[in-house]
């Protein structure tokens, strides 16, 4: 009677454990990328509680994925990763008649969507933004009044480049983002891996190289001290930034423009692993973050659009009304979507942009 008493209380005691972790959603995310309370109003209205574990890259998360059991039950990958996912059959495709919000996304990244034919049923846009230039606008301005701020040939002129070499020069640390610009930006395919294209980029961009002070897809904090003040990355950086110089008392403005020539958009979405221990979770997580309210705290904490359109009344007016950050239709039928390229392809395209990178300065 006593070890059956025992059993009863050591089962009794278990129980709770083994609730809370049926009540756990375990989400792999980049740093920051929700709003100060996203994850614990989620927790307040539903009890699930949330294991956020941070993503130090995209390519980290494509191996923990694609090895399996990556324990995880909501990702957030990129486009193209997404799109890699599901063809290797690692992320199970959505159940439409689940999702609440799926018919208020952006028009544009409606659009934008229909390029990757395998994810496109296993995603939902989460933000999303564009590849530009971001600048100091009164560094600019001193070393060349009539700089074209709108065009890449502030950045791909040598001669140009060379008046902003001694106030730093950065680029996004990303071959596939850089090479489509490049690419683009001398009229031939962004996703080529032709030799006589890759020559070309590797031209451009071995001129470019002696002004180059950094290669980082997080210049802010350099940009903000003094260290930069022109870099192509990340729309969304631009407005961090300002947020970041301003909270520090500092006097100094900063822009952002899409370069005319054109450049890349890129969506990060939200995605369900094929083996994901709480999918339900999952779909309340992606519901609750894709209402209007919600989206828009995303917006005006990390500084990029969200993907409800019914969002952008309440997103901060320093961002919906710069067209820049948001784009009207006619711009946005100008942005190269991102593509899934063949190993072999993008291979050659990664030894243009290692010669690149290691080039030795002079």
């Amino acid at each position: 009677m006593k070890i059956a008493c025992t059993l009863l209380l050591c089962c009794l005691a278990l129980a709770p454990s083994l609730h809370a972790e049926e009540k756990t959603l375990k989400l792999y995310n980049w740093a920051d990328y929700f709003a100060e309370d996203t994850l614990s109003r989620f927790t307040a209205e539903t009890g699930i509680q949330v294991i956020y574990d941070v993503m130090d890259g995209s390519e980290t998360l494509e191996a923990k994925l694609m090895a399996g059991g990556s324990g995880y039950d909501l990702i957030f990958p990129g486009d193209t990763v997404g799109e890699r996912l599901m063809r290797a059959g690692s992320l199970q495709p959505l159940d439409q008649s689940r999702l609440t919000a799926l018919k208020d996304i952006e028009p544009g990244l409606q659009k934008l969507r229909t390029h990757y034919t395998y994810s496109n049923t296993a995603t939902v846009p989460y933000t999303w933004g564009t590849i530009g230039l971001t600048y100091n606008t009164e560094q600019i301005k001193q070393r060349l009044p009539d700089a074209p701020v709108n065009s890449l040939d502030l950045l791909f002129k040598p001669e140009l480049a060379a008046r902003f070499a001694d106030c730093g020069i950065s680029l996004i640390d990303s071959p596939d983002e850089v090479l489509a610009v490049a690419l683009n930006y001398l009229g031939r395919d962004p996703r080529s891996a032709k030799p006589a294209d890759l020559a070309a980029a590797s031209e451009l961009l071995l001129k470019l190289r002696p002004y180059i002070r950094k290669f980082q897809s997080q210049p802010v904090t350099d940009l903000v001290n003094g260290n930069l003040c022109l870099s192509l990355g990340y729309s969304g950086d631009m407005t961090q930034a300002q947020r970041a110089a301003d909270a520090a008392g500092k006097k100094v403005t900063f822009d952002y423009h899409i370069p005319r020539e054109g450049t890349t958009v890129w969506m990060d979405t939200m995605a369900i692993p094929v083996d994901a221990r709480h999918p339900e979770y999952a779909y309340a997580f992606i519901n609750f973050v894709m209402r209007p309210e919600n989206m828009a705290a995303i917006s005006n904490f990390t500084g990029y659009p969200t993907a409800n359109a019914k969002a952008r009344p309440d997103v901060d007016p320093a961002m919906r009304n710069n067209p820049q950050i948001y784009p009207d239709e006619a711009t946005f039928e100008r942005l190269i979507p991102g593509k899934d390229i063949p190993q072999a392809d993008m291979r050659a395209r990664m030894r243009v942009w290692t010669k690149f990178k290691t080039a030795t300065v002079k």
